[in-house]
């Protein structure tokens, strides 16, 4: 009888250890960990946000080109895909944990210990629009859920945003008639990481006409710009009761915005006039940024100045940044022309960043372009990660601290190279 006894007990301990090695699977469901959404990390189409771990990075393909789940190992200095099955070809077949060919990618965020892959599906007779999971060890690939599913007959679709802000993913999506612009609808669907429930921001199938987007997670609630053919609404969703209020700023918003802290919104009103809106005390303050001299693109000597709008505006929590010429927070080149004033080779080949403080003073103004690094013109984007601030390019990770980027000297180092398809310049100019 003792025999047995120790037989029962040692294989109990053999379950409870293979059970906390599994993360608890099998054992009770693996906890959701609550997640700040960080807002100067954003992932626009062809570029997802800076996905970092204590032991390296992960980044993933995009696109039509189907999924492609890869990471880079800091200490090794490897980038490999996100499998661990031995002898995997990696070539999008079914037991593959990093590659598929049946889903469009629209992006892919790093949350709670695992990664979150907003994808779509075409089945013979349907489109199901979908969220993924893959672990981080690169032992699986999950469907978490399938938030909205639509005849593929005559229909166009395209995902948007995949914003995850404590334990709630929101997934933007539209549906179209190819022949006819005006037939479809836009939504947006809420998905709750922990209790599983599904529910949609307004209707399922929201008019045509009205899209939601820009969304920021900000404390107990989710932000995003409610925008319809004439007019554009700074919105806010009520994580404590699911609630929508549209919040009273100056009218003409233009749609870009960003969140400073709990006191402080900053955003466009008319043609590049800058606010600040507190909504604790619901006032609107303008900052006059033409009017402190430092606002517009030099052209260079004896060539003028020219004002090409504010682009985009970011903020990391100490600092404002508000670019001309492009948004350095979406994945694209610095446009070949603006306002119709080119240089000298026919196109402007900076973009003009300003520094800002809480209050919407000037710190600092510096001019950019990736030719300082790569020798010419390309694809980037920036991310802002507290005292790091990285630029992605179509081919490498780079990073620079802070303090040098809002001194205008970013001395930029490679962090990982990017091993997927990504735009670049260079191959469209050769």
């Amino acid at each position: 009888m003792k025999g047995t006894i120790r037989r029962t007990k040692k294989i109990w301990g053999i379950l409870l250890a293979v059970c906390m090695m599994m993360g608890l699977a099998g054992c009770g469901e693996e906890k959701i960990i609550s997640q700040d959404y960080q807002i100067g990390n954003s992932q626009h189409g062809l570029a997802n946000g800076v996905m970092k771990t204590d032991t390296g990075y992960y980044y993933s393909q995009n696109g039509f080109r189907g999924l492609s789940l890869h990471y880079y190992d800091e200490k090794n200095a490897k980038s490999m895909y996100l499998c661990n099955k031995p002898e995997c070809r990696h070539d999008g077949n079914e037991f593959c944990a990093a590659t598929s060919d049946k889903y469009s990618v629209a992006g892919t965020t790093l949350y709670s210990n695992a990664l979150y892959i907003n994808v779509i599906e075409e089945t013979e007779t349907s489109y199901e629009f979908k969220l993924l999971k893959a672990a981080l060890d690169g032992s699986s690939l999950s469907e978490v859920v399938t938030y909205l599913s639509i005849n593929n007959v005559g229909i166009g679709v395209s995902t948007k945003d995949l914003v995850i802000h404590r334990n709630k993913a929101f997934l933007g999506y539209s549906a179209g008639n190819s022949d006819n612009d005006q037939v479809g609808f836009n939504g947006t669907a809420i998905y709750d990481l922990e209790t599983g429930e599904l529910s949609y921001l307004g209707e399922k199938e929201g008019d045509i006409n009205i899209t939601q987007h820009s969304f920021y997670g900000y404390g107990d609630y989710m932000y995003y710009v409610n925008a319809e053919k004439y007019k554009k609404r700074l919105c806010r969703y009520s994580y404590a009761d699911g609630s929508v209020e549209e919040l009273p700023l100056e009218r003409n918003f233009k749609g870009k915005y960003t969140i400073y802290d709990e006191e402080a919104i900053f955003y466009e009103r008319g043609n590049a006039e800058l606010y600040i809106y507190n909504p604790k005390t619901k006032e609107n303050r303008s900052i006059d940024i033409k009017g402190q001299g430092w606002y517009g693109i030099s052209l260079g000597e004896g060539k003028g100045w020219t004002d090409t709008g504010i682009m985009d505006m970011i903020s990391d929590g100490k600092y404002l940044y508000l670019s001309e010429n492009k948004a350095i927070s979406s994945f694209s080149p610095i446009p070949f022309r603006i306002g119709g004033i080119p240089d000298e080779e026919g196109r402007l080949k900076y973009v003009e960043i300003n520094v800002l403080d809480k209050e919407g003073e000037h710190v600092n103004s510096f001019a950019f372009n990736t030719e300082e690094i790569l020798g010419y013109s390309d694809y980037f984007s920036f991310h802002f990660c507290g005292d790091i601030i990285y630029m992605q390019t179509p081919k490498m990770m780079y990073q620079c601290t802070r303090e040098d980027f809002v001194a205008g000297n970013p001395e930029f180092e490679e962090v990982y190279p990017i091993d997927i398809w990504m735009p670049s310049m260079r191959e469209v100019e050769e």
